[in-house]
């Protein structure tokens, strides 16, 4: 897994900025940053013809403004440090389109960017997800500024290990810091047909399932006790009302998936995932893992990069 050491901070000037800086200034920290970009995205930087027309002589071009208002607001949590490049760039498009090719100029291992309540942004913010090539972090209002507990999706892949290798970057900072592994199972359709009740197969399940885990710590040589597993039975096809729902009781202080693979259709279905994640309201963080630059040439023929 790679290392999460060149981290994009998107700022939009909304209510979640400073909660966003503040969150990524705990993450850049535990992981030791090497580089923070600070980015802006503007639909466009020109004034009114009738301001600019009014105001030529006295008024700083648009893109300075902003870029003095957004390094104001960074130098509260990210005072200069050795060693850490701090970077701030207004630039002017599509915010998404402009974001996701960013990142990837600058060579990013996470975006990190708010989570707001507004339902009409979640597709949009989805797609960040979905297209970027590395990892992404969404921070919601009220979020609490700390990160003791950790819930971990695990289906046992390689892309579950991905996501528990980075739970364990927080918990290397501290022995305080609990991980919870969630594997949800489903009962296959006919299981009938083997001759065992529903009750009864879902015990088979679980005994597979917990056999998976043994098996999965084993070839990633991971230590079972890293983390506290729970195997739940999920009767909905919508896991990720359990997913959160686990996440909830534990109260956890983030939540942490993987993205399921190099392909497009893959791309795609972490893109619905991550819609429906966000649209829960609630102060948990989400921080999607991927390989990064593992969907490169699906980026390149989407945004024509």
């Amino acid at each position: 897994m790679y290392d999460l050491k060149r981290i994009v901070i998107s700022v939009d000037f909304s209510d979640l900025d400073e909660e966003v800086i503040r969150y990524a200034s705990i993450v850049s920290q535990i992981m030791e940053a090497d580089a923070i970009y600070f980015v802006h995205v503007a639909e466009t930087l020109d004034l009114p013809d009738h301001l600019e027309e009014q105001y030529r002589s006295v008024l700083a071009p648009v893109d300075e403004t902003i870029e003095y208002e957004v390094k104001l607001l960074a130098e509260k949590y990210f005072p200069p440090q050795d060693g850490t490049q701090t970077t701030v760039n207004v630039l002017q498009g599509k915010p998404t389109d402009e974001l996701i090719k960013y990142a990837r100029q600058k060579d990013a291992d996470l975006i990190i960017l708010g989570k707001p309540e507004e339902a009409n942004k979640y597709v949009q913010l989805s797609k960040i997800a979905e297209l970027s090539t590395c990892s992404t972090l969404y921070v919601p209002q009220d979020a609490d500024i700390k990160i003791d507990k950790v819930a971990v999706a695990i289906d046992f892949s390689e892309y579950a290990k991905m996501a528990l290798e980075q739970a364990l970057r927080f918990k290397g900072e501290g022995d305080d810091v609990t991980i919870y592994g969630h594997h949800i199972y489903q009962i296959p359709k006919g299981y009938s047909k083997t001759g065992k009740s529903y009750a009864e197969f879902s015990r088979i399940m679980e005994e597979n399932a917990r056999k998976d885990a043994q098996k999965f710590f084993q070839t990633y040589n991971l230590d079972e006790d890293i983390c506290e597993m729970r195997y739940q039975l999920s009767e909905d096809t919508k896991i990720d009302d359990e997913l959160f729902g686990f996440a909830q009781e534990k109260d956890v202080d983030l939540l942490i998936i993987g993205s399921r693979g190099r392909t497009v259709a893959a791309s795609l279905l972490l893109g619905s995932v991550a819609e429906r994640l966000l649209r829960y309201r609630d102060n948990i963080p989400l921080f999607i893992v991927k390989e990064k630059n593992s969907n490169m040439g699906f980026l390149e023929a989407l945004l024509n990069i």
